[in-house]
């Protein structure tokens, strides 16, 4: 393997920053970033004539929108992000451990492209719009998925411009998914409506009184959801287990958060990769899990696991600790066991029951 002198590194640095004149650094968004970025060190001391960077600045995002922030020097030298980067984490719903890299196409401006824990682009930022208002007609969304979906099998020589959103929101060609799709699309729209990604706003209840079901009356209906958490609750096993009914934020919201005394017992409190496993036909799916303020969450991967499996509101998922965990150093893995509702009727009605042994 050849070795490079001291010499030409340097000469080879120096040739970087001077000749070169397109520089980009990455951030990973940790710690008061939604106040402010701090620009890497490095790229503003080696940077000619980095004095321009300061005022303000455009950032083009992944959707091609653009946000005006400023860049200002703070008294221990640090230039940072800050008058309208609070804007730009809001639009884009950035998160603890997305991955921000910036390319600087001239002095007053960067394109900017974002990853999250699944180190691949997050999805929704290229649909990311300045001060983006909630959609008030999700019922519209929905005719419009089944009529683009439809379109899209008979007319194969579209436009590629009309087929880019079609290839995003229906990529799967399996009918069965594109119903659990459609749920998707309007759950995600009834929460965005209510917090407009604003990380600081307290969780609610993502589905509007209006569109609940009313109670249900029938005896046998509750009997029935009562044996499925019976037969759930039976799970016996020599290592660690917990159960938890599905919710409409673990169903269509791509997230489940462990329980948190379970997962202090057993789990490491810090951002790692982990796999589901389903016992019966050992088919695994890895899964991200981040560590918030309020205990260990589940998110990329997740909904692709809930997706695979049809997973449905009030089912109810045993997980087993089947390898790893806070006294282990290999990777964690879940064997996960599905007890299905059958009746669609008690769907609606079904309490956010927990159970950790």
């Amino acid at each position: 393997m050849a070795t490079i002198c001291e010499r030409c590194k340097v000469i080879e640095k120096q040739k970087y920053w001077e000749e070169f004149d397109k520089h980009q650094f990455f951030k990973i968004m940790m710690n008061d970033f939604r106040r402010r970025l701090r620009i890497p060190q490095k790229f503003v001391l080696n940077l000619k004539d980095s004095y321009k960077l300061l005022g303000r600045k455009i950032l083009r995002g992944p959707s091609g929108n653009t946000w005006a922030v400023e860049v200002k020097r703070r008294e221990d030298d640090d230039y940072v992000f800050c008058n309208g980067w609070e804007l730009f984490v809001k639009d884009h719903c950035l998160e603890e451990a997305d991955l921000l890299v910036f390319k600087m196409k001239s002095f007053s401006s960067f394109d900017v492209s974002i990853f999250d824990l699944s180190a691949c682009e997050k999805e929704e930022t290229f649909f990311a719009k300045k001060n983006r208002n909630p959609c008030k007609h999700p019922d519209e969304v929905t005719d419009e998925h089944t009529s683009d979906q439809k379109e899209s099998s008979e007319n194969e020589h579209s436009s590629e411009e009309e087929s880019y959103e079609k290839k995003y929101v229906f990529h799967s060609s399996q009918l069965g998914k594109g119903k659990k799709m459609k749920k998707i699309l309007i759950a995600k729209q009834q929460i965005n409506r209510k917090r407009e990604c604003t990380p600081s706003s307290p969780r609610k209840k993502n589905i509007e009184p209006e569109e609940k079901m009313p109670m249900f009356s029938n005896r046998r209906q509750v009997t029935e959801k009562e044996e499925v958490f019976q037969q759930a609750s039976r799970h016996k096993s020599s290592v660690p287990f917990f159960l938890m009914t599905m919710q409409p934020t673990h169903v269509y919201l791509g997230q489940l958060k462990l329980p948190k005394k379970w997962a202090n017992r057993y789990m490491t409190k810090k951002y790692e990769t982990i796999n589901l496993r389903i016992h019966s036909s050992g088919r695994t799916w890895a899964v991200a899990v981040s560590y918030r303020q309020e205990g260990l969450v589940m998110q990329s991967g997740w909904e692709d696991f809930v997706m695979d499996n049809d997973l449905e509101e009030c089912d109810i998922c045993v997980f087993e600790l089947a390898q790893g965990g806070k006294h282990n150093l290999i990777p964690v893995v879940l064997d996960v066991y599905i007890h299905r509702v059958k009746d669609e009727i008690m769907r609606p009605s079904c309490s956010n029951s927990t159970s950790i042994d």
